[in-house]
């Protein structure tokens, strides 16, 4: 006998091998195998469930690698369009032309990050959320309530469930209270 044989002789369990005793109750006998066959359906069905979840999860990982590596092109757009918006010249015929083509751009990468299920997180006058935003400011105000989203550096991208980048924000802050005089005895 050799090693490949007894390997697959040991993963043999013994429902697999059981022979039916030819004077049981037939009804038995059929209920037993009723009862191996529901659960081999159950078990296959069970594989199946987690053969999708597999698919569907390796599935999402490509799509976040490849929207992970587009995304400094996407920001680029982003930020030129911020740019264009203030420069002195907006109101050219130049300056709206570039601008006009810019938002066609951004518009395309958003509905190709639509299409796959990618949704942009552009928070803005929003409560801070460490789950969804990076706080890469903060700054005190009285004109808002603390931790509220002042300004969106760059957008975050979130895949069902799934954060691949979280959103670059300033966070608002309540104003400090200036320190008092502790040398000084009223």
């Amino acid at each position: 006998m050799d090693k490949n044989q007894s390997d697959s002789d040991s993963h043999v369990d013994d429902a697999q091998i059981e022979v039916p005793d030819a004077d049981a109750d037939p009804n038995k006998q059929l209920e037993a195998l009723t009862d191996k066959w529901k659960r081999a359906l159950a078990e296959a069905e069970n594989a199946r469930k987690r053969a999708d979840l597999a698919r569907m999860d390796g599935h999402d990982h490509g799509v976040a690698i490849g929207v992970e590596a587009l995304a400094p092109a996407y920001d680029a757009v982003f930020r030129a369009i911020e740019a264009a918006h203030a420069s002195p010249d907006t109101d050219t015929p130049q300056m709206s032309a570039h601008l006009a083509g810019l938002k066609n751009i951004k518009t395309a990468f958003e509905t190709g990050l639509k299409a796959l299920g990618v949704r942009t997180i552009a928070p803005k006058n929003t409560p801070f959320d460490p789950m969804l935003h990076e706080a890469m400011q903060i700054k005190e105000t009285d004109k808002t309530a603390a931790g509220e989203v002042l300004v969106l550096h760059r957008p975050g991208l979130v895949l069902g469930k799934r954060l691949i980048r979280p959103a670059h924000v300033t966070v608002s802050a309540s104003p400090s209270k200036p320190a008092k005089d502790q040398g000084h005895a009223e």
